[in-house]
């Protein structure tokens, strides 16, 4: 059994709105990203959303025809992530998953282009080898800057930019989210570096495909014809407006 989490509890505090309901071509980037799971072989899917947020949720994906289950995020992204896998592990439960045999991934519902390519990728990676994570080599020359004077060239070969998702086969899931936890400030910023804190082997997976993160309002034009090419001009729904 494969259950992905998509990620969508953030505040809007950059954006000034919250950006997980910016309309793509008429769906909220949030069903967005959940589709291309589902499109990459996930089961079930469950949201990470604020309190604040669910009764939208739940409206937005019964008019998508799309079953999801909810958690409530936390004050960290880690916090969130660890509500998530806690509803993943209760639905394989409810599932009689073999947990030995099936797989968690987290995905930012920031990065609604995923392909289903390389969502089943990263899925069947994590099931050999324990965890995975989707990313790319760093093709750019990258300085170290303190105080906005360059201090270096660091060597860019062996540097890779994670992306989402994430995967983890689930009988490892205790081990890596239920049984450690951090302080506010010393929580991994990915759930990568959440297996590589419990020992679990990562295994970087190349995306072959665009899967850029949609993080500031100069991403809002490009994810919006992104949209338009890749699923058409259907009417937009006033409930995925922003």
């Amino acid at each position: 059994m494969w259950v992905a989490i998509v990620v969508a509890a953030g505040e809007g505090r950059r954006m000034g709105f919250k950006k997980q309901f910016l309309d793509l071509a008429g769906r909220s980037m949030w069903l967005r990203s959940a589709e291309a799971m589902l499109a990459g072989g996930a089961d079930e899917i469950v949201v990470v959303a604020s309190a604040a947020d669910v009764a939208r949720m739940e409206e937005e994906a019964r008019h998508a025809q799309l079953a999801v289950h909810f958690a409530l995020g936390g004050a960290t992204r880690h916090e969130s992530v660890v509500s998530g896998v806690k509803r993943a592990l209760e639905r394989m439960a409810a599932g009689g998953a073999d947990l030995a045999h099936s797989a968690l991934a987290v995905h930012d519902a920031a990065r609604p282009f995923v392909s289903a390519e390389d969502v089943r990728r990263v899925f069947e990676a994590a099931m050999r080898c324990g965890g995975a994570v989707l990313g790319s080599p760093c093709r750019d020359t990258v300085k170290r800057v303190a105080s906005g004077w360059v201090q270096e060239t660091i060597p860019r070969d062996e540097l890779f930019l994670a992306e989402t998702p994430q995967a983890l086969r689930a009988d490892l899931a205790p081990s890596v989210y239920l049984e450690r936890t951090y302080a506010a400030d010393e929580a991994p910023t990915d759930d990568s570096g959440a297996m590589e804190a419990a020992g679990v082997p990562v295994v970087a997976v190349t995306s072959m495909a665009y899967n850029g993160k949609i993080t500031t309002p100069a991403d809002l034009d490009y994810a919006r014809f992104l949209a338009l090419e890749r699923w058409g001009r259907p009417e937009h729904a006033d409930w995925t407006r922003v």
